[in-house]
């Protein structure tokens, strides 16, 4: 039985191998992912890759490291603690602007999420109704501000710029407030508010960088790119099963962090699949693509505020050879 079953993990590996053109060590090679926050649904396809032996296939024994409030996931991989991270675009922006040697090769959000959200009786619609407003916020958050009042014809000195979260804005404390519509418990109260609300997301309103990017040392792009092919090729086959198996995904994601609450993970899940992982450009290109000229246009965004410098572009933030090796499951 052991013989048996041993050749049979050999024969699975070597058609994962044949099927995304991938080399395979015959020995599993280690490597850390390190997420950007908590576990939660946001993570559910590298999740869902370990726990049904997705990696296992390709050759590779992940761990995955939790993020958090305080997590740096740039540092991480400087430090060599992981060797895969997930970041946020300013994280990446910034070390490039800084010389640090990191860089993304994929992105599993193909829009950032990011949205700020007023309560319909304040009538704002638009960005340029945000004059005089409390707006509610993380302090890094500012340059994100900073361009969406750019593009409306403000600066920040036309707004009040606070620390505040959702609460805030249901206690009138801040007249807008940045927060994600893919914690969808969190913004329960926002959407069932009896005056309705408004909405503009970062997305919409001139600010159109991904999320969730993949991102590693330049030097182990150089030397393991087949490692970070074959990670590739498993994620996507995790995403691709969630997908399809949401609510045992988050059944597994509970026993993963057994803080998640089913209740809430289940409809979290569903909005991530359907608005920011699987889109229009992933049926077209596949999963985890990147776009070379949103990066750029937001490095020129960022650049124009004096934020990084205007001599860094796509190349100096991305590399798309493992988007290029690995072929990625195309839906919408």
């Amino acid at each position: 039985m052991t013989i048996t079953r041993a050749l049979l993990r050999v024969v699975a590996m070597a058609l994962a191998a044949i099927s995304f053109a991938i080399p395979v060590s015959a020995a599993s090679k280690d490597v850390t992912l390190q997420l950007a926050w908590l576990p939660n649904a946001a993570s559910a396809g590298e999740i869902i890759a370990l726990n049904k032996g997705f990696f296992d296939e390709v050759g590779l024994n992940v761990t995955i490291l939790p993020g958090g409030p305080s997590a740096n996931t740039i540092q991480e991989v400087l430090s060599g603690t992981a060797e895969i991270a997930i970041g946020y675009a300013p994280q990446i922006m910034y070390a490039a602007d800084k010389g640090l040697p990191i860089i993304s090769f994929g992105a599993a959000f193909q829009k950032a999420p990011l949205t700020f959200f007023s309560l319909g009786e304040k009538n704002i619609t638009s960005v340029a109704d945000w004059k005089g407003m409390r707006v509610g916020a993380n302090q890094s958050s500012a340059p994100q501000i900073a361009v969406l009042l750019d593009n409306a014809g403000l600066t920040l000195d036309d707004i009040t710029h606070v620390q505040g979260r959702v609460p805030a804005l249901l206690q009138d404390q801040v007249d807008i407030v940045a927060t994600w519509p893919t914690n969808v418990a969190d913004i329960a109260l926002i959407v069932d508010h009896p005056g309705g609300y408004n909405a503009q997301s970062i997305w919409d309103n001139g600010l159109q960088f991904q999320s969730n990017y993949y991102i590693a040392l330049k030097e182990t792009l150089q030397n393991e790119g087949d490692m970070l092919n074959a990670f590739m090729a498993a994620v996507d086959k995790g995403w691709a099963w969630t997908a399809d198996n949401q609510a045992e995904a988050v059944d597994i994601l509970v026993e993963f962090a057994p803080a998640l609450q089913v209740d809430k993970e289940t409809p979290s899940l569903a909005v991530i699949i359907e608005e920011y992982i699987y889109t229009d450009e992933t049926l077209e290109s596949g999963f985890a693509n990147v776009s070379r000229d949103r990066w750029q246009q937001t490095l020129d965004r960022y650049a124009a505020l004096g934020e990084v410098k205007d001599s860094l572009t796509a190349d100096d933030v991305h590399d798309g050879s493992v988007l290029a090796a690995v072929p990625r499951t195309k839906r919408d």
